[in-house]
């Protein structure tokens, strides 16, 4: 999956991992979150899976680092996106793998309205 980010993305991969994009909250939403997750957890579509599981594998490697960076990219560039719906948090957590499940869970308390059915 990250492969395929790269291939459509590899002027901004390629800032990204010189060092040239300073931001990786913006590198995330751009390249990942918003183009390639977002859009296979809206479908929903049962041919998608193998991806969304390649997606939710790299969210989990991205999840379990400690480095302060890292955790704020991923909580708001990746983890509050889920929040956009309740189909799509459905399936994120659905998706989500321990350190992920956890990270969100701990999103889910700081916003409790997200669970309220609409």
């Amino acid at each position: 999956m990250l492969d395929e980010v790269i291939a459509a993305h590899p002027d901004r991969y390629r800032a990204w991992s010189e060092g040239s994009v300073d931001d990786l909250l913006e590198f995330l939403l751009e390249v990942f979150t918003r183009p390639v997750l977002l859009p296979l957890l809206r479908t929903g579509a049962p041919g998608d899976e193998t991806a969304v599981r390649a997606c939710f594998a790299y969210i989990e490697l991205l999840a379990t680092d400690q480095n302060p960076y890292v955790e704020s990219s991923v909580h708001f560039g990746i983890l509050e996106q889920f929040l956009e719906d309740q189909n799509t948090l459905l399936r994120a957590w659905r998706h989500s793998l321990p350190a992920t499940r956890t990270k969100l869970a701990a999103i889910l308390e700081e916003y409790p309205a997200t669970l309220l059915p609409v």
